[in-house]
């Protein structure tokens, strides 16, 4: 044999070896011509769909292996950008199999250039994602119950919230206005701690009611000054009646350096030590209870301060440490029983204090009782802080002109309490029970603002303050809304609804004050105080056509076209416009597939839009999508659910074809 056949040999072998190679790859792979045609297919692809090969070579088009949405999402969107770019990255597309069962693929495609004028052709890589497609769909179906379940008890916790803060926006508003009456001493100071624990009550229902907020550590702290002095004298105030009624020693030991006047936030604050000091005194049977507050190290601009709540109480077992920080959870079921609780407290005064940097400690001996401890940084304030009889300095310092108000409330007591400031304040004003009164009111007078509720039956809040958006008043009134609910309103629903401003309930005197004043005059400010709770104020911007303005939120992305365009506007226009087009066609026919519960069609859609959707990173309709198409799958019965879906769908629709439109 000589060298030129021992060589050829070689080459056969290699040949054989890289044929063999490609024929049995752990992936798929396939050639195709410019019009679709199939040149080639490798053993691997072919035994997943359970073809031969001369099935398909030379017989079958690649988009002919998809599904109608793949089949026209290949020959408007796939194939021009490959032959635009060149080459094409993980596009996923459901290819039928030949007993018609689905692979879920992603396909990766390059350009081979053509040689001696000769057209071009395009190979293919074909990835098995049929595995991870399962465990997406099954993690979308757990995602699905998850928001079911959260919708759920968020609605629970909304309807309980507003039957509690009702009465109590009552009593704290009759507080307020008993506490400005001319009382002796003793009657002064029982007025004092009605509003201080009706006021500490509210800030628990704000955070015991949304209890998916703690969870998700949204809570936020204020910086503003307080009187720590005033705080624990309080507490200690407020718990003497019940440690003297079990018999039980309530001792306060603040330390002679404690600053008086420090900044951060006091409801917080005052909720970690009545939790603390609520538990000690439940599970003190005889004895004492202490709270001291102590120095740890102090400057001119800073305080570190320790905080010790102990007890001589039943004291806790060593190995059920761990479980009192648990939600819901006590150290046995006896103690739940004979002290009663939800066993709440301490998670709540442990996650308020990891916000704040810090953690809680515990020691504890059964049958000795309980300590519990921890340490917080505060700067000192070295100012005087205001009086605390906030409502008694607005009524002296008011000056709101000839402004007229409508109150709408359903609630007598509430119109009371708000009629009672506006008095004080000079402020004239009318009163209406329902919505359809207080449009019949508006058509015959005028109005600066419009104080309105918003779960009112028969016509609520939002209701009422679109028919008089729709009344074409010669002058348009500023509405504010109050509601009860522990949701937090909506912006974008105060928006659609012409309201200019939101105060949840109950609201102390000072923060309806503020509001009136930034609102008073015949223009509007160029803030507005939209979903602020009853212990902090956020500003948002406002449009000067008295409208809120609701910040899109960021949904799709141009990067991708940009990069794809190399700098030339006219490539990323042409992209932009193309995938505008796109998009509102997609609009019209997910609405008609979900109008007819039609899974394939909607299926179809899915598939049709993932390149477009890709290129512009609209990946939380993309995901919106295909839950809806798992609901419809499901069939569960579901309606509410899926026309939550469907809307949340169309608002993404709605965001990105109004971006396309102004990019």
């Amino acid at each position: 044999m000589n060298k030129n056949e021992t060589s050829k040999k070689v080459e056969s072998a290699r040949l054989k070896a890289a044929l063999d190679l490609y024929d049995n790859a752990p992936c798929g792979s396939i050639s195709f011509r410019n019009d679709s045609i199939i040149l080639d297919i490798n053993n691997t692809l072919c035994f997943w769909l359970g073809y031969k090969k001369e099935e398909l070579i030379n017989k079958r088009t690649l988009p002919s292996l998809f599904k109608i949405g793949g089949q026209i999402f290949f020959e408007t969107h796939f194939f021009p950008l490959i032959k635009m770019q060149g080459f094409i990255k993980e596009v996923y597309f459901d290819i039928v199999k030949k007993d018609k069962s689905v692979l879920h693929g992603l396909i990766n495609v390059r350009e081979i250039p053509g040689v001696n004028n000769q057209p071009g052709t395009y190979q293919a890589t074909v990835l098995d994602i049929s595995d991870r497609w399962h465990y997406e769909s099954e993690l979308l179906k757990a995602k699905r119950q998850a928001e079911a379940d959260s919708k759920a008890k968020a609605d629970f916790l909304a309807t309980i919230s507003h039957e509690i803060r009702t009465p109590l926006n009552s009593i704290l508003g009759i507080g307020n206005l008993l506490h400005k009456t001319p009382l002796n001493v003793n009657q002064k100071e029982y007025a004092r701690l009605l509003l201080h624990s009706s006021e500490h009550l509210l800030s628990l229902v704000n955070n015991l009611l949304d209890l998916s907020k703690i969870e998700a550590n949204k809570i936020e702290l204020e910086q503003t000054p307080f009187n720590l002095h005033d705080i624990t004298n309080i507490l200690k105030h407020t718990f003497s009646v019940k440690a003297k009624e079990k018999g039980i020693e309530l001792v306060l030991n603040l330390g002679d350096d404690v600053p008086q006047n420090i900044i951060g936030d006091p409801v917080k604050l005052k909720q970690i030590l009545t939790n603390l000091v609520g538990n000690a005194i439940k599970f003190t049977k005889e004895g004492s209870v202490s709270l001291s507050v102590l120095v740890e190290n102090i400057n001119k601009r800073d305080v570190n301060l320790y905080f010790e709540v102990s007890d001589t109480g039943i004291g806790i077992p060593e190995e059920k440490l761990d479980l009192i920080f648990q939600e819901f959870s006590q150290a046995s079921y006896d103690v739940s029983v004979e002290f009663g609780g939800t066993g709440l407290g301490l998670t709540i005064s442990k996650k308020l204090l990891e916000l704040h940097g810090s953690t809680l400690s515990v020691t504890s001996k059964l049958n000795v009782g309980s300590m519990f401890s921890f340490k917080l940084e505060y700067p000192i304030y070295n100012k005087k802080l205001p009086p605390e009889d906030a409502s008694t300095r607005l009524s002296e310092n008011h000056n709101f002109g000839t402004l007229r108000v409508l109150l709408v409330d359903d609630n007598p007591a509430n119109i009371f309490i708000a009629a009672q400031y506006l008095e004080q304040w000079d402020i004239k004003y009318l009163s209406a029970e329902s919505g359809v009164e207080a449009l019949s009111i508006l058509k015959k007078s005028d109005f600066d603002i419009v104080l309105l509720d918003l779960q009112m039956p028969k016509l609520n809040g939002y209701e009422t303050a679109k028919k008089i958006r729709s009344l074409q008043l010669k002058k348009n009134p500023v509405i504010i809304a109050f509601s009860a609910s522990a949701k937090g309103e909506v912006h974008s629903q105060l928006v659609e609804a012409g309201i200019d401003d939101h105060l949840p309930k109950p609201f102390q005197p000072r923060q309806l004050y503020e509001l009136l004043l930034q609102y008073k005059g015949s223009k509007k400010p160029t803030k507005s105080l939209v979903n602020r709770d009853s212990t902090k104020s956020a500003a948002i911007k406002s449009k000067t056509k008295n409208k809120l303005v609701e910040t899109a939120k960021v949904s799709f992305s141009l990067r991708r076209y940009e990069k794809m365009a190399n700098n030339k506007p006219e490539y990323l226009k042409k992209f932009r416009l193309s995938t505008l087009d796109a998009l509102i066609s997609y609009q019209k026919d997910f609405t008609n597939a979900v109008a007819n519960k039609n899974i394939k069609n909607l299926s179809d859609l899915i598939h049709k839009s993932t390149m477009s959707l890709y290129y512009i990173q609209a990946d939380p309709l993309s995901n919106l999508l295909k839950e809806c198409r798992i609901i419809l799958e499901e069939n569960n019965g579901d309606d509410a659910l899926l026309s939550s879906k469907i809307h949340e769908c169309n608002e993404e629709f709605k965001v990105i074809i109004k971006g396309l439109q102004r990019a």
